[in-house]
Protein backbone atom coordinates (compact mmCIF):
# COMPACT_ATOMS: atom_id res chain seq x y z
CA UNK A 1 0.00 0.00 0.00
CA UNK A 2 1.56 4.00 -0.95
CA UNK A 3 2.33 6.05 1.73
CA UNK A 4 -0.41 8.14 0.71
CA UNK A 5 -3.40 5.38 0.99
CA UNK A 6 -1.60 4.63 4.57
CA UNK A 7 -2.51 8.25 5.09
CA UNK A 8 -6.13 8.30 4.01
CA UNK A 9 -7.01 5.00 5.25
CA UNK A 10 -5.24 6.64 9.03
CA UNK A 11 -7.30 9.82 8.30
CA UNK A 12 -10.54 8.44 7.70
CA UNK A 13 -10.70 5.48 10.08
CA UNK A 14 -9.85 8.17 12.67
CA UNK A 15 -13.33 9.36 12.15
CA UNK A 16 -15.30 6.39 13.31
CA UNK A 17 -14.92 7.03 17.16
CA UNK A 18 -16.87 10.68 16.54
CA UNK A 19 -18.98 9.14 14.12
CA UNK A 20 -19.52 6.17 16.67
CA UNK A 21 -20.08 8.60 19.46
CA UNK A 22 -22.50 10.81 17.54
CA UNK A 23 -24.94 7.27 16.56
CA UNK A 24 -24.35 6.24 20.50
CA UNK A 25 -25.51 9.52 21.36
CA UNK A 26 -28.12 9.95 19.02
CA UNK A 27 -29.74 6.17 19.83
CA UNK A 28 -29.05 7.44 23.32
CA UNK A 29 -27.25 3.27 23.55
CA UNK A 30 -24.55 3.13 25.82
CA UNK A 31 -21.44 0.65 25.56
CA UNK A 32 -20.00 -0.59 28.74
CA UNK A 33 -21.97 1.78 30.44
CA UNK A 34 -20.11 4.66 28.53
CA UNK A 35 -22.61 6.86 26.38
CA UNK A 36 -21.84 8.37 23.48
CA UNK A 37 -21.54 11.94 24.51
CA UNK A 38 -18.40 10.60 26.48
CA UNK A 39 -16.90 8.75 23.83
CA UNK A 40 -17.67 11.37 21.29
CA UNK A 41 -15.26 14.42 23.75
CA UNK A 42 -12.89 12.28 25.29
CA UNK A 43 -12.05 11.39 21.73
CA UNK A 44 -12.37 14.80 20.71
CA UNK A 45 -9.63 16.31 23.37
CA UNK A 46 -7.69 13.49 22.12
CA UNK A 47 -7.34 13.99 18.88
CA UNK A 48 -7.01 18.06 19.47
CA UNK A 49 -3.58 17.14 21.66
CA UNK A 50 -2.74 15.26 18.14
CA UNK A 51 -3.56 17.69 16.13
CA UNK A 52 -1.25 20.36 18.26
CA UNK A 53 1.71 18.15 18.36
CA UNK A 54 1.72 17.46 14.56
CA UNK A 55 1.54 21.26 14.27
CA UNK A 56 4.76 21.83 16.82
CA UNK A 57 6.63 19.01 14.76
CA UNK A 58 5.73 21.44 11.68
CA UNK A 59 6.78 24.41 13.26
CA UNK A 60 10.31 22.75 14.41
CA UNK A 61 10.95 21.83 10.88
CA UNK A 62 10.74 25.54 9.89
CA UNK A 63 13.23 28.55 10.40
CA UNK A 64 12.58 29.72 14.09
CA UNK A 65 10.69 33.44 14.11
CA UNK A 66 8.52 34.89 16.45
CA UNK A 67 5.30 34.21 13.94
CA UNK A 68 6.63 30.73 14.64
CA UNK A 69 6.74 31.21 18.69
CA UNK A 70 3.23 32.63 18.51
CA UNK A 71 2.38 29.27 16.86
CA UNK A 72 3.84 27.03 19.30
CA UNK A 73 2.15 28.59 22.11
CA UNK A 74 -1.23 29.12 20.61
CA UNK A 75 -1.36 24.98 19.88
CA UNK A 76 -0.82 25.07 24.08
CA UNK A 77 -3.45 27.88 23.85
CA UNK A 78 -6.04 25.86 21.82
CA UNK A 79 -5.04 22.27 23.74
CA UNK A 80 -5.64 24.27 27.21
CA UNK A 81 -9.01 25.74 25.86
CA UNK A 82 -10.16 22.27 24.48
CA UNK A 83 -9.24 20.51 28.10
CA UNK A 84 -11.31 23.39 29.82
CA UNK A 85 -14.47 22.34 27.15
CA UNK A 86 -14.46 19.01 28.20
CA UNK A 87 -14.44 19.88 31.58
CA UNK A 88 -17.17 22.08 30.84
CA UNK A 89 -18.97 19.49 28.20
CA UNK A 90 -19.35 17.09 32.11
CA UNK A 91 -22.33 19.49 33.33
CA UNK A 92 -22.93 22.00 29.94
CA UNK A 93 -22.73 19.20 27.54
CA UNK A 94 -23.58 21.52 24.57
CA UNK A 95 -21.37 24.57 25.65
CA UNK A 96 -18.38 21.94 25.99
CA UNK A 97 -18.71 20.53 22.50
CA UNK A 98 -19.13 23.72 20.28
CA UNK A 99 -16.36 25.16 22.09
CA UNK A 100 -14.36 22.24 21.09
CA UNK A 101 -15.61 22.36 17.23
CA UNK A 102 -14.53 25.56 17.53
CA UNK A 103 -10.90 24.87 18.68
CA UNK A 104 -11.00 22.25 15.79
CA UNK A 105 -11.54 25.48 13.13
CA UNK A 106 -8.55 27.21 14.87
CA UNK A 107 -6.08 25.04 14.86
CA UNK A 108 -6.51 24.12 11.49
CA UNK A 109 -6.63 28.03 10.28
CA UNK A 110 -2.97 28.27 12.45
CA UNK A 111 -1.58 25.17 10.31
CA UNK A 112 -2.81 27.24 7.46
CA UNK A 113 -1.31 30.36 8.51
CA UNK A 114 1.91 28.23 9.35
CA UNK A 115 2.33 27.77 5.49
CA UNK A 116 1.45 30.59 3.89
CA UNK A 117 4.77 32.56 4.31
CA UNK A 118 7.18 28.98 4.99
CA UNK A 119 9.38 27.84 2.32
CA UNK A 120 8.37 24.54 3.35
CA UNK A 121 4.81 23.65 1.73
CA UNK A 122 2.83 20.94 2.92
CA UNK A 123 2.03 17.60 0.41
CA UNK A 124 -1.40 19.33 -1.66
CA UNK A 125 -3.05 15.72 -0.84
CA UNK A 126 -2.07 15.93 2.51
CA UNK A 127 -4.38 20.04 2.42
CA UNK A 128 -6.70 17.95 0.81
CA UNK A 129 -7.17 15.59 2.88
CA UNK A 130 -7.56 17.81 5.94
CA UNK A 131 -9.72 20.29 4.86
CA UNK A 132 -12.05 17.07 4.56
CA UNK A 133 -11.60 15.25 7.65
CA UNK A 134 -11.34 18.97 9.49
CA UNK A 135 -14.93 19.93 7.82
CA UNK A 136 -16.36 16.15 8.50
CA UNK A 137 -15.20 16.67 12.34
CA UNK A 138 -16.47 19.87 12.55
CA UNK A 139 -19.73 18.51 10.88
CA UNK A 140 -20.20 16.00 13.57
CA UNK A 141 -19.79 18.37 16.76
CA UNK A 142 -22.37 20.57 14.69
CA UNK A 143 -24.58 17.35 15.01
CA UNK A 144 -23.64 16.50 18.64
CA UNK A 145 -25.04 19.92 19.49
CA UNK A 146 -28.17 19.57 17.50
CA UNK A 147 -28.54 16.36 19.11
CA UNK A 148 -28.35 17.77 23.02
CA UNK A 149 -30.20 20.68 22.33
Amino acid sequence: MSFTKVIYCLGFAGLSPFLGGLVLSATQYKIYGISGATIFTTYSLAILCFLAGAVWGQILRIESSPIQQMHLIMTNVFVVVGWFAFLTSQKLYVLGVIVLMLVFACIFFLEISLFEPSTIRQNAQYSRLRKMLTSLVVAAHAGMVVIHV
